[in-house]
């Protein structure tokens, strides 16, 4: 298992993975593009404002919800499961469609209902996927979390080592499961973990991060970083969260560490070219 603390970092790992799968021979058959939703953590108050809302993107009900009073009528409730796109705002409302019908959004009961972005993700056979959501789909059950391998899929489907996904033209909630955060890695128990802790990740890097990333390994634990230095100092930062006052001055210290890092490199490159010139 990979691991990295940001999804960012998640992804540039997985396309220099399947770059490299490609190259072995380890992914099959010809890439599909499937449609996976991201969701948008909003808080309660954005997902009630109108203006977060852009045509395109995807609202999904996890409760049903009553119907907007529209133009002095009761539209028909939304079910539970149920997919609606983002047409347009029209005059402080969010107008939504589905299957040719327009309905407007209730925004008052937005805990009722999650806000997603459509993605593009490239799938073969061979490839590790990870679902996003706990999915119910004809009798099967894949849980958040979950990881899977693609072992047949067309226009039709997804077959995995276990379950398959029928392609309804719906976007499903899944993602590359090649590189998952540490976040994702919990309850996971594998042989060997590599983790990857750049500097550009140090961030959201901590020493509760780094203990549930590298206790996922059963034999062997494998660290990538470009700052040994540095990561030190990353990992043993405190997990608890911090105040605003305690955000500025940690920022202050990044900056600082980043600073020394900088005139640490130019030292070593110029050590470098002496030893070259003197050679």
């Amino acid at each position: 298992m990979i691991i990295a603390p940001t999804h960012g970092e998640c992804r540039a790992i997985a396309g220099a993975v399947r770059k490299a799968m490609k190259e072995k021979n380890l992914l099959l058959g010809s890439e599909h593009s499937v449609t996976r939703l991201q969701r948008l953590n909003l808080t309660d108050s954005q997902q009630r404002d109108a203006v977060t809302y852009e045509p395109g993107q995807v609202v999904e009900f996890h409760r049903m919800a009553k119907g907007a009073i529209r133009r002095g009528v009761q539209e028909k409730r939304f079910k539970s499961g149920e997919q609606w796109e983002v047409l347009r705002r029209e005059e402080g409302a969010v107008i939504v469609g589905k299957d040719g019908v327009e309905k407007q959004l209730p925004l008052e009961q937005a805990r009722n209902f999650s806000l997603f972005e459509r993605q593009k993700i490239a799938l073969s056979i061979g490839d590790r996927i990870r679902f996003t959501k706990n999915v119910k789909h004809r009798g099967q059950k894949f849980l958040n979390n979950e990881l899977r391998t693609v072992v047949s899929i067309d226009d039709g489907k997804i077959i995995f080592d276990k379950g398959e996904i029928v392609r309804n033209g719906a976007a499903l909630h899944l993602d590359q499961g090649i590189a998952v955060t540490s976040h994702a890695s919990q309850a996971k128990t594998v042989d060997q973990v590599i983790a990857s802790v750049p500097v550009r990740a140090f961030s959201r890097a901590n020493e509760a991060q780094f203990y549930v990333s590298m206790s996922r390994a059963r034999w062997a634990m494998h660290v990538s970083t470009d700052s040994k230095v540095a990561l030190r100092d990353a990992v043993t930062r405190p997990s608890k969260r911090l105040s605003s006052w305690e955000l500025l001055n940690s920022a202050e210290k990044d900056r600082a560490l980043k600073a020394e890092l900088d005139r640490q490199w130019t030292k070593e490159q110029m050590g470098q070219q002496q030893k070259a010139y003197e050679r």
